[in-house]
């Protein structure tokens, strides 16, 4: 039965696809022979997003499945249910952002441009808070599974703001160079940002953008405090 489950499941994300595909080609045979570079870039970065939610819904449904059949296997045996709650709760700190992580996946680095006119140095302009939040958007949408600037973990609760000639990250302040860790395919990840008209392309113009891929990055986990004192769960 969950065997079926997870086939119509895949059959519904399969026809979505399709039609959000069937859509965009459309488009794109309506425009005739007039598609600018900028958009056929566009339209490949929509399809591969595409693809990988995807395949990531497949995962996620092969994932589920297995953690079920944990489960029922944990219920049998009364010595694996103790190692079935570790593996959740293990998951659950990966998500929250309170465990080490490291992969393969990019680093940014966003500095200032110097210059030197008529004996006066000055900057083109300083980097802004607005700019790292349009870079960490853009590596969410690209399936960024963890991120930190300077070494801070963004999680659910980061903040990202201006602070006279620093930006705080966690109530710590910094300033220039700012790097950015992004943990995810690097494809995909180097690809959105290098979209031609996109984020880095734009930023660019006054600030000096670097993107590297690495096969090996470490992100730490969040260092700071957690907890709730209005946001309690429901009492039944």
């Amino acid at each position: 039965m969950k065997t079926l489950g997870g086939k119509v499941a895949i059959t519904l994300v399969s026809i979505i696809l399709g039609l959000m595909l069937a859509v965009q080609f459309k488009n794109v045979q309506n425009v005739g022979g007039n598609v600018s570079l900028q958009r056929a870039q566009e339209l490949t970065t929509q399809i591969q997003k595409l693809n990988q939610e995807l395949q990531s819904q497949e995962n996620l449904i092969k994932e589920l499945e297995v953690r079920i059949l944990e489960y029922e296997d944990a219920a049998q045996d009364e010595g694996k249910i103790n190692d079935t709650m570790y593996q959740e709760l293990e998951r659950a700190r990966i998500l929250a952002g309170l465990t080490d992580l490291e992969g393969a996946g990019v680093i940014v680095t966003v500095d200032i441009i110097p210059y030197q006119d008529w004996g006066e140095y000055g900057i083109v302009r300083n980097v802004y808070h607005e700019d790292l939040l349009m870079l960490v958007n853009e590596l969410n949408a690209a399936g960024a599974e963890a991120l930190d600037i300077n070494g801070e973990r963004i999680i659910s609760t980061t903040e990202i703001r201006s602070a006279g000639d620093y930006i705080v990250i966690n109530t710590n302040r910094y300033s220039v160079p700012f790097e950015i860790k992004a943990l995810g395919n690097p494809d995909t990840l180097e690809a959105s940002l290098k979209l031609l008209g996109g984020v880095a392309d734009t930023l660019g113009e006054d600030l000096e953008i670097t993107i590297r891929r690495e096969e090996l990055i470490r992100i730490p986990k969040y260092s700071g405090s957690l907890q709730n004192e209005y946001a309690l769960p429901p009492q039944s």
